[in-house]
C-alpha cells in the first residue's frame, strides 16, 4: 500500500504539475500576444492621428519643409512626391532619403531597417494626398520592450507556480490517501483468526468512509460465514463421530464372541449405523451444492404428483395416520429431485414428531403454490421458529437422533424453497401441532 500510495501521490502531483505548466503556458504565450496586439493598435492610432494632421496642413498647402513636432513626439514623418523625392520632413528625419515608395492607397507596414534608430522596429504609415504621400513612422520599441519585460516576468513565476502546486499536491494527495493507509494497515492486522476487528472510519463522508464502511461490511459478512463453518464443521464432526463409535462400539462386543445371533444381530446395527452415515453425507453434499449457488434448473414440475407420492411412500414407512386433501394439478418452476427432497423431508419431520396424525394440503394463492404439512405432535415454541431452521438443530436432541433425524433436513428444505424464490414457514395449528408452509412460484410458461 505504501507503493501504491507513493505511486499515487507521484503520478497524481506530476500529471497535476504538467497539466497547469501547459495551461498557464498557454495563457502566458496568449497575454504576451493579446499584449502585443493591443500596444500596437496603439502605435497604429497614434500613426494615423499623426498623418490625418499633416494631411490637414498639406490639403490648406501650408506644410513648411521642416515639419514641427511636439517634444514628446517620437513619430517621423515625410512627404513625398510622386517620383520618391522628399519635400517636407520632420526635424528627426531631416536629409534623410524617403522612408518608402510613393502609393496610390493607404498602408501600414512593420520594417525593421530603416535610416533611423538603432536597429529598432517602426510601424510605418504611407498615406496618398493627391499626387504626394504623407508617410508617418512610429517606433516600436516601447512595444517590444514591454512584451520582453511581460516574457521575463512570467518566465520568473512560472517555475515558482508550479513548485507551489507540486507542493500543494503532494500534501493534499497524501492528506487524501492517510485515511487509505490507515485501513491497510489495520486490515494488514486483521487475521483469520480474529475477524471481530473493524477498519477505522474517517471524518470525511467521502468515498473513503463509504470504502471503509463496504470493507467492514464484507468482514462482518466473512466473520459469519467463518463462524458458521466452523460450527458446520465441528456439528459435523459431532454427528459423524456418534454412528462412528456406535460401529467401533458393536464390532469391539461382536469379536468376543462366536455365536451366530450376535454377529447377525451387529450386522444388522452396522447396517443400520452405515444408513444413518449415508443419509448425513448425503445431506452435506446436498447442502454444500446449496452453498455454492449452483443454478437451480428452471424445469416445469408437477408438484402435486411429487406430493402424491412422497405421501405413499411414506404411509409405507409409517403406521400413522396421514390425510391428505384432495390434491389440484399445480405446476411450478424448479428441479423436480430436490423439491421432491423438500416434500420428504417436510413430511419425515412431520411423521418423527406427530402424536397420530398428519395432514397434507396443496392450494394455489395468487401467483403461489401452497404446501402445508400438520401434525398433531407438541407443535414448535415461537423462540424457536427460525431456529429450528439452522444447521445441525434438534429442540429434543437426543430423542431425535435416536429416531434418525440428523437435523439437516429442515435446513435443506429451506434453502432449496429460497434457491426457487419460495419460502418456508413454520407456525402452529389451534390444536398445538407445527404447520410447516411451503411456497413456491407457480409455472408462468
Amino acid at each position: 500500500m505504501r507503493r501504491l500510495q507513493a505511486g499515487v501521490r507521484s503520478t497524481t502531483t506530476l500529471a497535476t504539475t504538467a497539466a497547469v505548466a501547459v495551461i498557464l503556458t498557454t495563457a502566458g504565450l496568449s497575454l504576451i500576444a493579446m499584449l502585443r496586439t493591443d500596444l500596437t493598435a496603439g502605435v497604429d492610432a497614434s500613426v494615423q492621428s499623426r498623418a490625418h494632421d499633416v494631411t490637414s496642413l498639406l490639403n490648406a498647402g501650408s506644410v513648411p519643409a521642416v515639419i514641427p513636432t511636439a517634444q514628446d513626439d517620437s513619430s517621423v514623418v515625410q512627404v513625398i512626391d510622386a517620383a520618391g523625392s522628399v519635400l517636407a520632413a520632420s526635424g528627426n528625419i531631416q536629409g534623410e532619403a524617403a522612408l518608402t515608395r510613393p502609393t496610390s492607397t493607404s498602408v501600414v507596414t512593420t520594417l525593421s531597417v530603416l535610416p533611423i534608430g538603432e536597429g529598432e522596429r517602426f510601424r510605418i504609415l504611407a498615406q496618398p494626398v493627391g499626387s504626394r504621400t504623407v508617410v508617418v513612422a512610429q517606433t516600436l520599441g516601447p512595444v517590444d520592450r514591454a512584451v520582453a519585460r511581460t516574457s521575463r516576468l512570467l518566465l520568473e513565476v512560472l517555475p515558482f507556480v508550479l513548485v507551489l502546486v507540486a507542493v500543494v499536491t503532494w500534501l493534499g494527495v497524501g492528506r487524501a490517501l492517510a485515511p487509505l493507509e490507515q485501513i491497510r494497515r489495520k486490515t494488514a492486522t486483521i487475521g483469520a483468526g480474529d475477524l471481530s476487528q473493524r477498519v477505522p472510519l474517517p471524518a470525511s463522508r467521502d468515498e473513503v468512509f463509504r470504502l471503509a464502511e463496504t470493507m467492514n461490511s464484507m468482514l462482518a459478512r466473512i466473520g459469519a460465514s467463518t463462524d458458521l463453518q466452523r460450527r458446520f464443521i465441528a456439528d459435523a464432526s459431532h454427528e459423524l463421530r456418534s454412528p462412528l463409535a456406535n460401529i467401533q462400539a458393536v464390532l469391539e462386543v461382536a469379536r468376543t464372541s462366536d455365536e451366530l445371533a450376535l454377529w447377525q444381530a451387529a450386522g444388522a446395527e452396522l447396517a443400520s449405523e452405515q444408513r444413518r452415515m449415508l443419509r448425513l453425507v448425503e445431506d452435506l453434499l446436498v447442502l454444500a451444492r446449496l452453498d455454492g449457488h449452483v443454478p437451480v434448473a428452471q424445469n416445469e414440475v408437477d408438484l402435486d404428483d411429487i406430493v402424491h407420492d412422497e405421501v405413499e411412500k411414506l404411509r409405507r414407512r409409517v403406521e400413522i395416520d396421514i390425510s391428505v386433501d384432495p390434491l389440484p394439478a399445480v405446476r411450478v418452476h424448479g428441479d423436480g429431485p430436490q423439491l421432491a427432497r423438500v416434500a420428504r423431508n417436510l413430511l419425515d419431520n412431520a411423521a418423527r414428531h406427530a402424536g397420530s396424525t398428519v395432514h397434507v394440503s396443496l392450494a394455489t394463492e395468487g401467483a403461489w403454490a401452497a404446501v402445508r404439512v400438520r401434525d398433531d405432535g407438541p407443535g414448535v415454541p415461537p423462540k424457536d421458529r427460525e431456529r429450528v431452521f439452522e444447521r445441525f438443530t434438534r429442540l429434543d436432541d437426543a430423542r431425535a437422533r435416536d429416531r434418525g433425524g440428523s437435523g439437516l433436513g429442515l435446513a435443506i428444505s429451506r434453502e432449496t424453497a429460497l434457491a426457487h424464490g419460495g419460502s418456508l414457514q413454520v407456525t402452529q395449528d389451534t390444536s398445538g401441532g407445527a404447520v410447516f408452509e411451503l411456497r413456491l412460484p407457480l409455472w408462468k410458461g
